[in-house]
């Protein structure tokens, strides 16, 4: 059973392909999983700067918020991690050139929303990061 909350912020970013920047995760519950570049709200950031910040550390590449996707939760009763996580992501443009891997993870990759449903299939995406992309999708 969880024992506390966690919130945590992503960006999202696409290029001019359609492509999501994703990221796969060096630790932590979804470890070894392509995920949306994110992490743990910090005390007195705002949501957008928290997105914002992940995105720079975990990418290496700037990101401009634009527009909330929306608010998820995630939780895993039978997980070794004692927690429920509030996850608010939002759309953003990148504003960079090359992303390459930063902190906490060990790859960087643009990803296809086919890409990564072939992925999901395979367990190395989790499902909930397959309804934000089509969340992210439906907004103009």
């Amino acid at each position: 059973m969880a024992t506390h909350y966690i919130v945590g912020c992503g960006a999202i970013a696409r290029n001019s392909e359609g492509r999501f920047l994703m990221v796969r995760q060096m630790g932590g519950y979804w470890r070894g999983q392509w995920i949306f570049p994110g992490g743990k709200l910090e005390l007195g950031e705002t949501l957008e700067q928290c997105a914002r910040r992940e995105f720079l550390e975990e990418t290496y590449c700037d990101i401009t918020i634009k527009k909330l996707v929306g608010a998820y939760v995630s939780y895993d009763p039978d997980t070794e991690f004692e927690k429920q996580v509030v996850l608010i992501y939002f759309q953003g443009n990148s504003v960079c050139g090359e992303p390459r891997a930063g902190e906490g993870v060990t790859d960087v990759r643009w990803l296809s929303l086919e890409e990564l449903e072939s992925l999901e299939k395979s367990g190395q995406v989790p499902h909930i990061i397959i309804q934000i992309a089509k969340d992210t999708l439906k907004i103009k």
